[in-house]
């Protein structure tokens, strides 16, 4: 057994033994009935404090990975049967990490005089003047509700501070946002709404028209069954589509019909942060698989599945968000093949693959590999047209839809119809696939400039991906810098971006940030940069 910690890192010592080690039993290459050293043979041979071991081996017995046995020692438990279903994980009382701050009560006001009792000898209130009469009612008490109290333990397990500090960057004037993981709003040409909508409202084929069904309008769903079929390969049926407003809220209806507390989910051990809010909402067990440059990396997923049993895995395998990253198609086989035979369902969050800037077309989608309906397929218009729109769409098994459509009546009752119609009037003739076609050139080069000036102005031991398609550069800080200190020297410079740890399953990615090179102007992109390279290497000019 080899384990090494990097006392360098900002990752907790404990937290970086649990990764190792946990790595190692789930690959195989610490086999059932393995004796580990024991807690003090473990500190001394790290060179750490006891207290770190006796953590980091809770951690794994708490994931059912070791047991100790009084005399004996600590071994690697063998695992279920692949077969047999794992018991619920006892939901855990208390607080997470991911909880939002408790709120402080108020505390009351400056002490009131108790009010003054009426007797026998005080006069009529009739007979009071109305000074006197004021003097006698009791000023109101300046005590707030419990706040912690009343709120949910479903709210109290959002983390409000991400979703705060992405807005921030919206709302900020005269900064270079590459925050925001939106397009920008110039991007989307004004005669093209403008001729859509035109076309969407004056057309006689809505006169009359009920309000839309829940799956959405049939018209619709046919054309993106069809959009789906000659863009990308997705061959389904129109009664497999369901429109949504946004494919977020496709994700939490699969939250809410599959997620029982404690169930455990499996994601890229970084990814969409509001998908980790979906997933902690449901007081979920979420487990993150590592990956490379590739994505998942799917030879340890047959691993985690026969330990942790997990009901669904969510994945961004093309042009991942945040690191850009795309799976290759040997990986895809082998994720859908590892889903079917521990039967868990897959979640295909696809919101960028039509983004595409290399000069062969991406992989086919994990939805156009597989037929059985382990794989629920999630996209949006957002990234292409407008957030504007709230329109996205689902395709899932017939019994997906229909389970998803009975549980959203408690939500939306079903998408805008406006924007159902300008949606029909994008896919009609193909003005979309022209729309995309024009902006992947000017997202193209926006993302060769970004690439360009890192390459100018970047310390030496930075390093960053160089994505084929979508809306991310992935940076990794030369050694020693954090994300959220950098964050706080480029704010004031008129530079703002995500921090990395806000993607991170444990929270604990201080070395990565998030660059979103759709979101400014072409002319921002290289000014941007360099004041950003300026905050890493601690100069705080802002002029050239």
């Amino acid at each position: 057994m080899q384990v090494s910690l990097d006392r360098r890192s900002d990752v907790p010592l404990y937290r970086q033994l649990v990764n190792e080690l946990r790595e190692q039993i789930v690959a195989g290459r610490l086999a059932a009935g393995y004796r580990l050293p024991s807690e003090r043979e473990m500190a001394e041979l790290l060179a750490v404090n006891r207290t770190t071991v006796l953590q980091a081996y809770s951690e794994l017995k708490d994931d059912g990975l070791i047991a100790s046995h009084v005399g004996k020692g600590t071994f690697v438990q063998r695992h279920a049967n692949e077969h047999t279903i794992a018991a619920p994980a006892t939901v855990s009382t208390t607080t997470s990490p991911h909880a939002s701050p408790a709120l402080e009560p108020s505390t009351l006001g400056p002490s009131t005089p108790s009010p003054q009792t009426l007797g026998p000898s005080t006069p009529s209130l009739s007979k009071l003047s109305p000074s006197t009469l004021s003097s006698l009612t009791p000023s109101p008490l300046t005590l707030s509700p419990p706040w912690p109290v009343l709120f949910s333990d479903y709210s109290n397990r959002f983390t409000y501070h991400d979703i705060a500090s992405a807005d921030r960057a919206q709302s900020m004037d005269g900064v270079i946002d590459f925050a925001t993981g939106s397009p920008n709003p110039h991007d989307i040409p004004d005669d093209l709404l403008r001729d859509v909508s035109l076309h969407a409202f004056s057309s006689h084929d809505f006169d009359g028209q009920p309000e839309s069904p829940i799956e959405g309008f049939p018209e619709l769903r046919t054309l993106l069954a069809d959009h789906m079929r000659e863009d990308r390969m997705i061959h389904c049926s129109p009664r497999n589509v369901m429109v949504l407003s946004g494919s977020e809220q496709g994700l939490d209806l699969c939250v809410r019909a599959f997620v029982n507390p404690g169930d455990c989910v499996l994601v890229e051990s970084v990814t969409f942060f509001p998908a980790l809010q979906a997933f902690r909402s449901a007081d979920a067990r979420i487990i993150g698989v590592p990956t490379d440059e590739s994505g998942m990396r799917t030879e340890l997923l047959e691993g985690f599945c026969a330990r942790f049993h997990p009901k669904l895995i969510y994945t961004i395998p093309t042009f991942h968000n945040p690191t850009g990253s795309t799976m290759p198609a040997q990986r895809r086989r082998e994720l859908i093949e590892t889903a079917m035979k521990y039967q868990c369902l897959v979640i295909e969050d696809d919101p960028y693959g039509e983004l595409h800037y290399g000069t062969s077309a991406p992989p086919t989608p994990l939805k156009g590999m597989e037929n059985a309906g382990y794989v629920i397929y999630l996209s949006t218009f957002s990234k292409t047209v407008t957030p504007g729109l709230r329109t996205g769409w689902l395709i899932a098994d017939t019994h997906v839809v229909a389970r998803l459509a009975a549980l959203r009546r408690m939500v939306d009752q079903h998408t805008s119809s406006s924007s159902q119609r300008i949606c029909i009037e994008l896919l009609r003739g193909g003005r979309i696939r022209r729309h995309i076609e024009e902006i992947t050139g000017a997202y193209r080069m926006r993302r060769d400039a970004m690439c360009d000036a890192l390459q100018r102005y970047a310390p030496p031991t930075a390093r960053w991906s160089v994505p084929e398609g979508g809306y991310y550069v992935w940076l990794s800080l030369p050694e020693g810098q954090r994300s959220q200190t950098l964050l706080e020297a480029a704010r004031p410079l008129g530079v703002t971006f995500m921090p990395g740890g806000v993607f991170d399953v444990d929270g604990t990615d201080t070395r990565h940030i998030r660059l979103n090179f759709v979101r400014p102007r072409m002319d921002q992109i290289s000014d941007g940069i360099r004041l950003l390279c300026a905050a890493m290497h601690g100069d705080g000019r802002r002029t050239a």
